[in-house]
């Protein structure tokens, strides 16, 4: 019994490391794809045996069913699970990733047939299987929401609004005061390669207030190659150190790098740059001479920071490689950026690449992050195509 309780214990603090480890590399942006693939699989090794545990493990994650089980629950059984214990999304969101359910992934339901049933709230645990952003023609739902005669929860919405639509209908939904469903339309807009985005996200940029969503929307310009934004770049992440390195990991161009030295030269910010400076460059910088500042108060405190000599070396050697993006140290160009970096996945990485997938493959590429398995399997079947 002894023997039993320890080993119960082990794989519940197997399992809490390794949720912690896991959302530490995802705040990168662009990590090694087979260190992703390592995590999750150790991750679901915990999981098989305490589900296997049940009566006398701590936490039941299932409702008394092992993972064997739980796979061959319906999708409604899964999602009633999933909905009921929000507090383990992270777990519910990896097995739906990770195991092969027999009655979940089949697309015959469609978004009307949900919404009929009241069960749009679905869609929350659903739009980790990008196969579930195929939609029928919902021209008219769309409509309705734009024009404020309906509203859907964030999901539901990011989801209908990642699909084919007209040129007005974009450019209505982009220009929408309503945040959830102009940033879905600017995401779709980028997946399909609109040539004056960045125009319009300046637009869009300029009457948002709420300082999340001028994260996002400073991430998806980052994916821009528009030096227009370094500046509005700069100003947001001195302000909101604390959104810097989420940001600045999505200024993928390397004519970008002089702003993550501007910013590394920076107390307030200096790291979350250099976290984003390492994700964008995976080149480690040499520290600062210690410097002794003599305060009025006579009182000295030494300071030891980054070597910005060191980062501008690093950014002029960066300039000689061809390829005018950086990633994880890895130069590369739009055509060849899946050969480049199919050893990589995270966020930045998808985010990267999703304009080259089809349009609601690709808006679901940038919404949600794969697991390793699925990540790759998308970039053998996208290059294999070519």
């Amino acid at each position: 019994m002894f023997a039993q309780v320890t080993k119960i214990k082990q794989h519940q603090q197997g399992l809490s490391t390794l949720l912690k480890h896991k959302q530490k590399l995802q705040l990168q942006g662009a990590y090694p794809l087979a260190r992703l693939h390592v995590i999750e699989s150790q991750l679901l090794n915990h999981l098989y045996v305490l589900s296997d545990l049940k009566n006398d493990a701590p936490k039941d994650y299932f409702a008394g069913k092992n993972l064997a089980q739980v796979s061959h629950l319906t999708r409604e059984e899964f999602i009633k699970l999933a909905l009921e214990n929000p507090q383990y999304s992270d777990i519910y969101t990896l097995v739906l990733q990770k195991l092969n359910f027999v009655n979940l992934s089949n697309t015959a339901d469609t978004f009307f047939t949900l919404k009929a049933s009241d069960q749009l709230s679905h869609y929350s645990i659903l739009k980790s299987l990008p196969s579930q952003w195929q939609l029928e023609d919902n021209k008219s739902l769309r409509n309705s929401i734009i024009s404020n005669k309906e509203v859907l929860d964030e999901s539901a919405t990011t989801i209908l609004f990642s699909q084919s639509m007209s040129e007005s209908e974009q450019s209505n939904a982009m220009s929408h005061t309503n945040f959830n469903i102009a940033y879905p339309a600017l995401v779709n807009a980028y997946c399909n390669n609109v040539v004056d985005l960045s125009d319009i996200l300046f637009k869009v940029f300029a009457k948002t207030d709420d300082e999340s969503h001028k994260a996002k929307l400073l991430a998806l310009a980052g994916l821009i190659n528009d030096p227009r934004w370094d500046e509005s770049c700069l100003l947001f992440c001195t302000a909101n150190p604390d959104q810097c390195q989420y940001v600045l990991t999505h200024f993928v161009y390397k004519r970008a790098l002089p702003l993550f030295i501007k910013l590394m030269g920076q107390g307030v910010t200096q790291k979350p740059a250099y976290a984003a400076w390492l994700a964008i460059t995976a080149r480690e910088l040499a520290k600062a001479d210690k410097i002794a500042l003599i305060e009025p108060s006579a009182s000295q405190k030494v300071h030891s920071g980054i070597n910005l000599d060191d980062a501008e070396h690093a950014r002029q050697a960066f300039a000689l490689v061809s390829g005018e993006q950086l990633l994880n140290g890895i130069s590369f160009t739009s055509k060849n950026a899946k050969q480049k970096l199919k050893s990589l996945a995270g966020t930045v990485v998808q985010r990267v690449l999703a304009p080259q997938f089809e349009q609601q493959k690709a808006c679901a590429l940038y919404h949600v992050l794969l697991s390793a398995e699925q990540w790759q399997t998308y970039i053998k079947e996208s290059l294999s195509a070519e």
